[in-house]
């Protein structure tokens, strides 16, 4: 029916008008407290009208008649893609989102770009359909592109589908946002928010109604969104990134090997968006051609180009979220390559850009909100948050880096700087103990990027060794020989606390390069020092020699140097490892006239333990005793709080010897607290050992098993060849005072082995003695001679009094 209007002082609609008003009739135009009477109703309407029978009469009324609004159950979802796997435990805790809330929740989906959070999004959409019959509103925002989408617009799609015909669709955003609301007031409806960008974006297009359900995904975190339950998501498991990869390869899939198949997934980072590119690909292609391009896959810098498929690039998807930046970020995003992959913080930032921690920070919480930094599952002990990137995008940073045609020299220089400031600050307490290491140790002056507060050293070096060994290199490329030299040397006491041998070898080539270059004395020896250590825990015995040899013969004629004294006593060390004790008990005398007319009671004290463990080792207990309690009391001045806790189990060591068990143990349960940090888990193994024997010797074999197991823990984590044999050979003892004897032959021949390939001749002969008693025990008369033979003969070639003990208990077993 066309509009019926009423104008002028008085005029009437005839009946015809009126009989048709119905649902769906509007009166505009109408002044106040008036009804309208219909033929079929009286209606009260806001305006002085005059009502006669079937007539309405009025001043400038109009009469429109709508059609009536058409229902509908619109479902505006895309299809969910058939190749979704995995994110089980994200789906189940959405879904009991739903189900337990006393409202429908809004759910943020978050991550990074082609981490797949639309796909989980829409499978989760699809799986709620049922419980939400009226209906699906998808909208893809383009938050993170140049197609951004207005809210205002996506309310008037909203009301199209919900029913709303377009010539009644409000023209101002505040009406479409109204009468949406009242539209879902009473729904249960889903309403799908993709490709978030900012908070009031989402906030604009929430609908009213509680059993609306909306999920939201977004690059961004949209922290400023309150009131929402959120799914982070990350990459996939690597079994699980497989598996994707051999779904989307259908046509290939059987004839790549399945470890070809996770080096693809490790290649793509495990991705989604560079699996599915990857699978599209790989499908493809034949055999010979699927080879070429996983070895192209493997090389960084061209990873990107093959990562695209028709309209599908994690390139482009990566520059969608780069492009939100300012120039400063974008800037601070580039330079960050420059940490080819490692962690990161405010410090690292800022000395590559030149500004302070602070700016850094927030820099950096920005590329994180945006998912282009990730938080590194590890922290360096310090007062900042570690960040790393995702091994794609450290190629993309790459890849911008080099195309901007920024010089590194600047951005270098500064950060070489900071990382030997830190080195050289936390090196000389980084295994020193108790109140040692003092507040003082851990502030770090950076200059103008601030100060650094490195609460625990050890950690610091467990994350950033690697980042050193990068600086020192560019150091040295840089000729900058201080810097490469100092920091090659710096860590070699933890790489080799650390049982890195391979990285200790590395580190010190390149600082010795620097050294010579440099033509520094003290710094040379300190190195031949500290890689003659690194050797001798790998029972290197002569290159731990070499390397001492040359130490001494820097300092020509020069005997009163602390550098040639500790090489000496070093050398005293490795001659006594190999059992040659009286040559070991010269070199240590030497050394400590020397450290005492220098006055240096750390030296002092080491010399004095050499000289207490080569008398151990000989069983002259009271003047090892004498020994190491000096040495107890020399480091307990120093300072040095771990050593001195080392000086007792030797001390606990000469206790059971003498056959008092029961302190040694003592001792040890004392001892043992002060190594809980990860810097002396190598002790805390050596004290275990020490506790199992104690506890053998005293019966308690259950207790003694229980130390060893965690004793072998730390050496195989360490890979610590040498007190995996000593433990080895104690485990033996304690089968067979347990009376396992093939438990124990089986032990004694591991650490045999193991002994020999160390050429550790005391170690040998201790457990060639242990199997005599062995076979001694069993009535095995044969290998019991060939054992203690082979025992008396080492023992006599080292000159231990145990010779002796041997010889007697060989003459035993051969009398009738």
């Amino acid at each position: 029916m066309a509009d019926a209007e009423v104008g002028g002082d008085l005029l009437q609609a005839g009946n015809d008008a009126i009989s048709g008003l119905g649902g769906g009739t509007v009166i505009t135009g109408v002044p106040s407290n008036a009804s309208v009477r219909t033929a079929h109703s009286t209606t009260t309407v806001h305006g002085d009208v005059t009502v006669s029978g079937g007539y309405v009469a009025g001043r400038d009324i109009h009469i429109r008649h709508e059609a009536p609004r058409v229902s509908l159950r619109p479902n505006l979802l895309p299809r969910a893609s058939s190749d979704f796997v995995n994110r089980v435990a994200e789906l189940e805790d959405a879904a009991r989102w739903v189900a337990t809330g006393d409202q429908a929740p809004v759910i943020v989906v978050t991550g990074p770009a082609g981490v797949g959070k639309t796909a989980l999004a829409l499978r989760f959409c699809h799986a709620q359909a049922d419980s939400h019959p009226d209906g699906a509103l998808f909208t893809d925002l383009g938050g993170f592109g140049g197609r951004a989408l207005r809210t205002t617009d996506v309310l008037a799609g909203f009301l199209l589908a919900l029913g709303t015909p377009a010539s009644d669709i409000p023209s101002s955003f505040q009406d479409r946002q109204n009468l949406y609301r009242t539209l879902t007031a009473r729904s249960r409806l889903i309403v799908l928010i993709d490709n978030a960008s900012k908070e009031a974006d989402v906030r604009d297009l929430l609908p009213a109604g509680p059993a609306v359900m909306v999920v939201v995904t977004s690059r961004r975190r949209l922290a400023g969104l309150t009131g929402t339950r959120t799914l982070k998501l990350g990459t996939l498991q690597r079994e699980v990134a497989t598996g994707l990869l051999r779904i989307l390869s259908r046509g290939f899939v059987e004839q790549l090997p399945d470890e070809e198949l996770a080096q693809v997934a490790s290649y793509c980072g495990d991705l989604p968006l560079a699996l599915m590119i990857a699978g599209a690909r790989l499908d493809t292609v034949d055999g010979s051609r699927s080879r070429h391009m996983i070895s192209a896959l493997g090389d960084e810098r061209r990873r990107l180009h093959w990562l695209a498929a028709g309209d599908l690039e994690v390139r482009a998807s990566f520059r969608l979220s780069y492009g939100q930046l300012p120039a400063d970020e974008q800037e601070a995003f580039r330079l960050l390559s420059r940490m080819n992959g490692g962690f990161f913080g405010g410090w690292h930032l800022a000395a590559l850009t030149g500004t302070t921690r602070a700016r850094a920070d927030d820099v950096l919480t920005r590329l994180h909100d945006l998912h282009l930094v990730e938080s590194a599952p590890a922290t360096d002990g310090c007062d900042h948050v570690l960040y790393r990137f995702h091994d794609l995008l450290r190629d993309f940073s790459q890849e911008l880096f080099e195309e901007s045609g920024e010089d590194s020299a600047a951005p270098d220089a500064r950060l070489i700087a900071a990382y030997r400031a830190i080195a050289v600050t936390i090196g000389p307490g980084l295994f020193v103990a108790g109140d040692a290491r003092s507040a003082d140790r851990r502030a770090v002056e950076l200059g103008a990027i601030g100060q650094l507060r490195v609460d625990d050293p050890y950690a610091w070096c467990s994350v950033e060794y690697a980042n050193v060994f990068l600086m020192a290199g560019r150091a040295l490329a840089a000729h900058q020989w201080p810097d490469a030299a100092v920091l090659g040397g710096a860590l070699l006491p933890f790489l080799q606390n650390r049982c890195l041998w391979n990285t200790a070898e590395e580190f010190y080539a390149l600082a010795r390069e620097a050294a010579d270059q440099l033509g520094d004395l003290g710094v040379k020896a300190k190195l031949l020092l500290d890689i003659a250590a690194v050797r001798r825990s790998q029972a290197r015995w002569s290159d731990s020699v070499e390397a001492l040899e040359e130490c001494i013969a820097l300092y020509g004629d020069q005997p009163a140097s602390r550098e040639r004294a500790l090489a000496l006593a070093s050398i005293g060390v490795t001659l006594r490892n190999e059992g040659a004790w009286d040559s070991a008990w010269h070199c240590f005398q030497e050394s400590r006239a020397v450290l005492v007319e220098l006055d240096e009671p750390w030296g002092i004290a080491f010399a004095t333990r050499g000289l207490g463990i080569v008398r151990q080792s000989q069983e002259r207990w009271e003047e090892a005793l004498g020994y190491f309690s000096e040495t107890v009391d020399l480091f307990h001045e120093a300072g040095d709080v771990a050593r001195e806790a080392m000086a007792w189990i030797r001390i606990g060591a000469v206790l059971r010897g003498q056959g008092r068990p029961g302190p040694a143990l003592e001792i040890y349960e004392r001892a043992l607290p002060v190594f809980a940090g990860r810097e002396h888990r190598s002790w805390a193994g050596i004290t275990a050992v020490h506790q199992a024997a104690a506890l053998c010797d005293l019966g308690e074999y259950g207790s003694a098993a229980e130390r060893l197991d965690a004793a072998d823990l730390v050496f195989d984590e360490l890979d610590d060849r040498r007190w995996r044999g000593i433990s080895r050979m104690h485990r033996g003892i304690l089968h067979r005072r347990g009376g396992r004897p093939d438990q124990a032959s089986a032990c004694f021949d591991e650490a045999r082995t193991v002994f020999a390939e160390l050429g550790d001749r005391p170690g040998t002969a201790r457990v060639l003695f242990e199997a005599g008693l062995l076979y001694h025990g069993i009535g095995d008369a044969s290998r019991t001679h060939d054992a203690l033979t082979a025992a008396h003969a080492a023992f006599a070639e080292l000159g231990s009094p145990r010779a002796q003990t041997a010889a007697r208990m060989l003459e035993a077993a051969q009398s009738p």
